[in-house]
């Protein structure tokens, strides 16, 4: 369950994240599976981030019931590394950039604004045009995944990583100035969520993924805002059967 729907309910986000991530990895222990690989969320900062750029150093308080269930996840698999020796992985991913996305999160409108633009619907987003968010095309964070897993373990020193895209992040007007040019007719415009942007501009600050990348070679494909508009079209243009 992502940040809206676990504020919404936490205690079914409690035994969806949670108690699931549990379950995971006790079901791991028993049947003596050798490794685990954790999706985790830049949700997991919030309070008392004092630094300007957050890195896999940074203290971890989320303001989100989300990022909360993600911390004790992170943490119970590094016990489980411990203490039964499973290879346990985990990356903190920002934003992510693709088709097809349904369920609600406060950071959803850099891939909805795209694609309601494709389908020819006008789309008004919901935090300032200056606010930046870090975000990374779904591609890409599929095959970090990927190149995580097949690192070898003596390269796993930090075990739950960071990762990101692009640098300097994109602000939402520049994302609503590449889909303008991108998609012909396109009517984007902004009215601010002020709730949801208190909550953004006390978690996100630009990322700093040094450590993924020295100790197993991450690096993005996709590392402009227009690559990752342009796949996404053409994503949405080759297969429309399952974004629909």
């Amino acid at each position: 369950m992502l940040s809206s729907p676990s504020d919404e309910d936490p205690q079914a986000a409690f035994r969806v994240n949670a108690m699931g991530t549990y379950h995971v990895l006790e079901a791991t222990r028993l049947y003596n599976v050798p490794k685990v690989l954790f999706s985790s969320t830049i949700g997991t900062y919030g309070r008392d981030v004092r630094e300007d750029v957050i890195d896999d150093y940074t203290v971890q308080r989320p303001l989100l019931f989300y990022g909360c269930t993600k911390v004790f996840s992170e943490l119970l698999g590094l016990f489980y590394k411990r203490k039964y020796s499973i290879d346990f992985r985990g990356i903190r991913y920002p934003s992510l950039i693709g088709p097809g996305v349904k369920t609600p999160a406060i950071a959803q409108y850099n891939a909805w604004v795209i694609e309601e633009c494709f389908k020819g619907r006008p789309y008004t987003i919901y935090v300032r045009p200056d606010f930046r968010m870090p975000i990374m095309y779904v591609k890409d964070a599929a095959r970090a995944i990927i190149d995580l897993a097949e690192a070898s373990a003596d390269k796993i020193k930090m075990g739950n990583y960071l990762v990101c895209s692009q640098k300097p992040d994109s602000s939402a007007e520049e994302l609503a100035e590449i889909v303008r040019r991108k998609i012909p007719g396109a009517v984007v415009d902004f009215k601010v969520n002020q709730d949801l942007q208190r909550v953004v501009d006390t978690i996100v600050r630009p990322l700093d993924d040094r450590v993924a990348r020295e100790e197993w070679g991450w690096a993005p494909e996709y590392d402009s805002l227009e690559k990752m508009v342009d796949d996404f079209i053409l994503e949405l243009k080759k297969n429309p059967h399952r974004y629909t």
